[in-house]
């Protein structure tokens, strides 16, 4: 006894122990989970921030050089130095730049990209990235400058296993007149350039690098007191990132954990050179991680040695009870029945075992009325024996004595065989009426046979008829269709004709209208001819006028060689003093010749223009005439085109008045065919349905053989039923 109760306490402490640790587990799971969870997203978060800080500082170094560079492109003294290609005051300028923006290079390039002048001389070679960036469309980039030319930028660029060194290159393009003159470059060199990396850790106190490639080129991290560049990272992450995809992710760097994030920059090409990296130690998060996890295994260490004492004492409280119950129930079997249980602990315990104690009375009771029923129960059995062989032997008149004191099994089988008597009493009168009924169907369906026949007969005669009908109406359907066709035709034939008539009609209008234009147009040649005939004669009276001034200029010749004459003859008086004024007045008479002479010609051309003037009038106002008389001829062509509209629309009513009587003929045309269509289809259908009436009637024929057949056999069933059920008494 004492064995099975240390197994049940075991038990339970076990259950209680596991149903207490199990949660406490969980709950610690899901917390160290959570807890790792919201320090990564912090971390992560960090590091995001750090990386737009580290992205920020970049794009502000590009726009405070680009900004001034900017600016510079649209100062004179840069573009007529560019035009002008004035070495001196280009490289007086640049250095100001240069000593502004703080940056490594600031030089000239023309519009073939050739150095102009630069703040590291005129031979350093650049002109390959700054036409590759205007062809990219490109103003700012990272570009890879030579050894050759960043040695010259910068003394201080060179990293151990780097050859070359990353740059941001900062183009920006010079105009004149719109046209384009040159460019001004400004290079940045980020080779142990740590201003970036250094505001990153400042801001935000996470690290920060550049690299070439796989290789750190300007870094926060330092080891044993110098800056670790030239440090390479991964294989696996460059080659991740050079294939445009950024890494996010736990990195060992010297022996410490970082969560990283490496983003890719790219050059004018679109192409990866290198890589912006960000990491936050992960020192401090991993000891925090430690200490939560140890403080959820203490938490679960104290849950479970509570669950422990909880267990033991609550297995005690139900142990008590249960051994108590035990006893109680060997008692029971040994056949103590008036041993009580007595257990008073209010919970299921208590209630179980008063349903023991209840229990225990209803079998001592039992035990009782099962020793005083032992007599009559063997009585009963033998009158019930009597009562069954006296119904086998269809004696439903024997019934069983219900004096007793117990005697629902005597009353039920009285009851049962009574209704058996009952059952086959009216079993008796169903099929003397099942006999009457089945005499009556077989004389119904000897006559139903006859109908049959004769419906058959009639309805061979109906499908004959109904098939003669069909083919008359398929051929009146036939007739109507022709019908049908031909006042198609005419319709279509008359849509024709009002579609002609119509284009007849609007031609006539169109010639109305053309005509009417053309009196217009005669109109204004008229008037133009009018006109004209006015300007010819006003030219006619200017012609007039200037004869008038060529009489005036030639009395004026003749004056002038007159005076020219007397010049001529007074110079002659006075000799040599005179020779001088005898050749001017020699030369003004030969002008007064010329200009006599001219003006006789021109009197000649005016009076040649006059004739043309007044045959011109002549012809103008014969054309006039004969414009006036084809006003009339065309006007007379209008009233003839007005007379053919009118018959032409006269004659489009009168066909739009055939075309709806033929368009009604062959709707009509079209409804009789229908009809006709849909006569013939009824005849078929009435044909069809006298065929199926045939093969209806001769089915129903067989049918009724069937039931003539099926009601002869029913009449020897009743027979037989009626003779075994005379048998029983009742």
């Amino acid at each position: 006894m004492k064995i099975i109760n240390k197994k049940l306490s075991n038990k339970l402490l076990f259950f209680s122990v596991i149903s207490v640790l199990i949660p406490i587990l969980i709950l610690s799971f899901v917390a160290n989970d959570t807890i790792e969870n919201i320090l990564d997203n912090n971390a992560r978060s960090c590091v995001e921030t750090s990386m737009n800080t580290l992205n920020q500082l970049i794009n502000v170094r590009t726009v405070e050089i680009g900004s001034i560079c900017e600016y510079s492109t649209t100062t004179p003294g840069i573009i007529n130095g560019i035009l002008n290609r004035d070495e001196k005051e280009l490289l007086l300028r640049i250095q100001n730049f240069k000593d502004t923006t703080n940056t490594d290079f600031i030089g000239i390039v023309d519009s073939n990209g050739h150095i102009i002048t630069s703040t590291a001389g005129k031979d350093v070679q650049l002109g390959n990235i700054v036409t590759n960036m205007r062809s990219q469309g490109v103003e700012t980039s990272f570009e890879i400058i030579s050894d050759n030319a960043a040695s010259k930028m910068n003394k201080n660029y060179k990293v151990e296993g780097v050859a070359g060194a990353l740059s941001l290159v900062i183009v920006k393009p010079v105009y004149s007149d719109g046209k384009y003159i040159g460019s001004i470059v400004a290079v940045e060199i980020l080779n142990n350039n740590y201003n970036i990396v250094d505001d990153v850790k400042r801001l935000t106190g996470d690290d920060a690098s550049i690299t070439f490639e796989d290789k750190r080129i300007s870094t926060t991290i330092i080891r044993d007191g110098r800056r670790t560049v030239s440090l390479a990272v991964s294989n696996g992450i460059w080659s991740q990132v050079y294939s445009n995809q950024p890494y996010f992710g736990t990195t060992d760097v010297l022996g410490v954990q970082y969560l990283t994030a490496y983003y890719p920059i790219y050059d004018s090409n679109k192409k990866p050179v290198g890589m912006i990296v960000v990491g936050s130690p992960q020192t401090n998060a991993i000891l925090a991680k430690n200490e939560a996890r140890n403080r959820m295994i203490l938490v679960a260490l104290i849950g479970t040695i509570l669950a422990v004492l909880i267990s033991l004492i609550t297995s005690k409280k139900i142990t008590k009870p249960v051994e108590e119950l035990k006893h109680a129930t060997e008692e029971f079997g040994k056949g103590n029945y008036e041993y009580k249980s007595d257990i008073k602990t209010g919970d299921e315990l208590e209630v179980l075992s008063n349903s023991f104690n209840s229990m225990a009375e209803n079998v001592k009771n039992l035990m009782k009325t099962m020793d005083m029923d032992k007599a009559e129960l063997a009585k009963l059995l033998s009158e019930v024996t009597t009562v069954m062989n006296n119904v086998s032997k269809g004696d439903f008149t024997a019934r069983a004595n219900e004096n007793s004191k117990n005697n629902e099994l005597q009353v039920a089988i009285n009851k049962a065989v009574s209704n058996v008597a009952v059952l086959i009493k009216d079993l008796r009168e169903e099929v003397t009426l099942l006999n009457k009924q089945v005499v009556k169907l077989e004389e119904q369906s000897s006559g139903a046979e006859e109908t049959s026949s004769q419906v058959a007969d009639a309805a061979n005669q109906v499908a004959t008829a109904a098939s003669d009908q069909s083919a008359k109406v398929q051929d009146i359907s036939d007739m109507i269709e022709e019908v049908y066709e031909g006042t198609k035709n005419s319709y279509k034939n008359a849509e024709e004709t009002v579609k002609a008539t119509s284009e007849i009609s609007e031609n006539s209008e169109n010639g109305v209208k053309k005509v009417e234009n053309a009196i217009k147009r005669m109109q204004t040649i008229t008037n133009v001819i009018d006109d004209l005939g006015r300007s010819i004669q006003m030219l006619g009276e200017d012609g007039k006028k200037i004869n008038e001034v060529t009489g005036l200029i030639k009395d004026i010749a003749e004056q002038t060689g007159l005076l020219a004459l007397n010049a001529s003859i007074e110079a002659a008086r006075a000799g040599e003093a005179g020779k001088g004024f005898a050749v001017v007045a020699s030369e003004i008479k030969a002008l007064a010749e010329e200009i006599k002479k001219s003006v006789e010609n021109i009197n000649q051309t005016i009076n040649g223009v006059h004739k043309r003037i007044d045959e011109t009038v002549k012809l103008g106002n014969k054309g006039k005439d004969e414009v006036d008389k084809g006003v009339v001829a065309i006007d007379d062509v209008n009233n003839a085109l007005l007379k053919i509209n009118e018959s032409v629309s006269g004659a489009v009513i009168k066909i739009n008045g055939i075309k709806d009587n033929a368009k009604s003929s062959e709707i009509n045309t079209e409804k009789v065919l229908k009809s006709a269509q849909d006569i013939a289809a009824l005849s078929e259908e009435f044909a069809a349905t006298a065929e199926e009436l045939t093969a209806s009637t001769e089915e129903l024929s067989s049918i009724i053989e069937e039931m003539k057949h099926v009601s002869e056999e029913v009449g020897s069933v009743s027979n037989n039923i009626s003779e075994k059920s005379s048998r029983f008494n009742i």
